[in-house]
């Protein structure tokens, strides 16, 4: 009996997620979203692009240090393989779980702001790993056009972003509609 319920629960999660998937791409094609979306997630392309660029920079100093040092290039090709491998799959992981994240805070975005909505109530998921900044910010009114801020990056930068589009971010916006954007 647990068996079938499980399998008939399992069904429908199936069935509503092809429902799911089937509506987001018809939405993400009609003109007054698609353009945003477009744009939005354009501007996320460098993140993506930087593993190479991050792997070639790390291989450079160890070759430059190794050949101080007099090692062999097998020495290095080891480092290569079992230091940024690692590297390469944890930064791939976080760099996948932020775009997924991302696209669907992108997505909502675009919708939201395809039919008039000029702002959202920023919320976190309410455990107990929410960054402290996020946790300040959970339950206020933003708008889509200036993104509050949200983390510190490299140098003590204030990062501006909505919910969902900075590193490992978990938060999503609720949008608000009426005729000001600011009201449920």
């Amino acid at each position: 009996m647990l068996k079938r319920a499980d399998q008939a629960d399992y069904d429908t999660w199936l069935s509503v997620g092809k429902g799911i998937s089937r509506e987001t791409r018809k939405r993400l094609r009609s003109p007054a979203i698609a353009k945003e979306y477009r744009l939005l997630q354009a501007e996320q392309v460098e993140l993506i692009k930087s593993i190479p660029r991050e792997a070639a920079k790390k291989v450079h100093e160890w070759v430059k240090a190794g050949l101080a040092d007099g090692q062999r290039f097998s020495e290095i090709a080891d480092r290569i393989k079992n230091d940024l491998g690692a590297t390469t799959e944890s930064r791939a992981i976080c760099i996948a779980r932020t775009e997924t994240a991302r696209a669907r805070s992108n997505f909502t975005q675009a919708r939201a702001k395809a039919v008039g909505s000029t702002g959202y109530i920023w919320r976190t998921v309410g455990d107990g790993a929410v960054r402290d900044l996020h946790a300040k910010l959970d339950g206020t009114v933003q708008r889509w056009d200036s993104p509050p801020i949200c983390e510190i990056g490299k140098g003590g930068t204030p990062v501006r972003s909505h919910p969902g589009c900075v590193w490992n971010c978990r938060c999503f916006a609720e949008p608000l509609f009426t005729k000001t954007g600011y009201e449920k």
